[in-house]
């Protein structure tokens, strides 16, 4: 299945989230862009990668704030909501490329065939 993530009705990309774990609630997968991911792209920049780094807490705590006030949505291709706590986007191996974790704490999303 399809899921789209969405800035109030703004799309900004898509994953299939192929890669679930459901005893930590997570979901995981490659992201394809949207045109409206050029909007939050510089909160996912913000996104500290090194917990040994100075700053880091400093750093983390910036980056989960403007995370957060973006109120990103994850809806099913029908377009239902899926209820979540997280969205983060970083970079993927392959050059260019993204991925998209996500905390589900829907409880349809874990019984569904995804």
């Amino acid at each position: 299945m399809r899921y789209t993530l969405k800035l109030r009705d703004i799309v900004i990309g898509w994953s299939d989230l192929s890669h679930r774990d459901p005893a930590a609630r997570l979901a995981r997968g490659e992201f394809r862009r949207g045109l409206g991911y050029e909007l939050v792209e510089p909160i996912f920049v913000l996104r500290p990668v090194d917990p040994a780094a100075p700053g880091y807490d400093e750093m983390a705590q910036r980056y989960r704030r403007a995370r957060d006030i973006l109120q990103l949505s994850l809806h099913t291709d029908d377009g239902a909501l899926v209820d979540t706590s997280r969205i983060d986007i970083r970079t993927g191996a392959a050059e260019g490329s993204l991925v998209i974790e996500v905390a589900i704490v829907d409880s349809n999303f874990w019984t569904e065939a995804g």
